[in-house]
């Protein structure tokens, strides 16, 4: 008798992009990847500081998942997670999402919190990972949270979700396009502020490796191979940081509309990666790191890690 095709499929809920994976079950612990999406909602647009989904950012988010429910039936997934993240679990109203979700789609939303999301980001990551000698620090920069995991080998030694990501920050401060050097130092000042416990631990613990993970570093993988937004599948490489800063200089030196022309910038990002790149390179020059790691592995393959165990 064949073996039984098992197709799962889960869906981060993100607070910029809702994110679709559907995979085979090909092992115990393992899976092929069939299909992947990310559609743009932006769920805490006008309301993730008032702990708010507004209306119109309800109705995106439904119009995503109906695209993604599409998908899911064209492959047969037989299984869906859906986990929802920052812009939800903070949102007053999200019962009145989770409540439309289920009545619409029949799927369950699983509201995790920032622990359980960084337990999920680096089960997805280190799965990707080569071996690492050296202890190091993977970041996932998120629109609501930006997720922090301290590791060695296969081990978790700190982990933090913090209140950082990027939608939060372009409603706090509005910047010139592109942002001034007073307008840089002041949201640095902010970031400083935000990361004093990630400091002292780094401190502790001495990582001198950065792996970061999905969203805003594979745009920048992507301008770095001048290729369009996920025009291939990869798990994780080497990004030299010489070539991080040059990148760094270009998004930084010109405005949106010339921004939106750069190969590789994914055309939802282009506001957001301004501040992305402000927040690596802070973090690249704050902690010392001597070296950067992709990779395209975070939560959601986290979460299709568990699936197949």
């Amino acid at each position: 008798m064949a073996d039984l095709q098992i197709i799962n499929a889960v869906i981060d809920l993100g607070t910029n992009t809702f994110n679709l994976l559907i995979a085979e079950m090909s092992g115990p612990g393992a899976f092929r990847v069939l299909h992947e999406e990310r559609i743009a909602v932006k769920m805490g647009s006008g309301g993730i500081h008032k702990k708010k989904l507004l209306p119109e950012a309800i109705e995106r988010g439904l119009s995503a998942l109906s695209l993604h429910e599409k998908n899911i039936k064209k492959y047969g997934a037989t299984r869906v997670r859906v986990i929802g993240t920052s812009a939800i679990r903070g949102a007053a109203n999200r019962d009145k999402f989770i409540d439309l979700v289920k009545q619409q789609f029949g799927w369950a939303i699983e509201v995790i919190d920032g622990n359980r999301e960084a337990e999920y980001i680096f089960r997805g990551t280190v799965n990707s990972l080569p071996p690492l000698e050296e202890k190091y620090l993977v970041l996932d920069i998120g629109g609501g949270s930006n997720e922090f995991i301290l590791a060695e080998s296969d081990r978790i030694i700190w982990k933090k979700s913090i209140n950082i990501g990027i939608a939060r920050v372009l409603e706090l401060f509005t910047l010139s396009d592109p942002p001034a050097t007073a307008e840089i130092n002041l949201v640095e000042t902010w970031f400083g502020e935000h990361l004093s416990e990630l400091e002292a631990q780094c401190h502790l613990h001495n990582p001198r490796i950065l792996v970061g993970c999905s969203g805003a570093f594979d745009t920048l993988m992507d301008i770095l191979e001048e290729k369009e937004p996920d025009a291939t599948f990869r798990k994780s490489s080497v990004f030299p940081l010489n070539d991080f800063f040059r990148i760094h200089q270009q998004l930084l030196s010109v405005g949106k509309e010339k921004r939106s022309l750069i190969p590789g910038v994914d055309k939802n990002r282009v506001e957001m990666i301004v501040i992305a790149i402000l927040f690596i390179n802070f973090i690249l020059r704050k902690l010392e790191i001597r070296e950067m790691i992709h990779t395209h592995f975070s939560l959601k393959e986290g979460v299709m890690y568990e699936m197949c165990s």
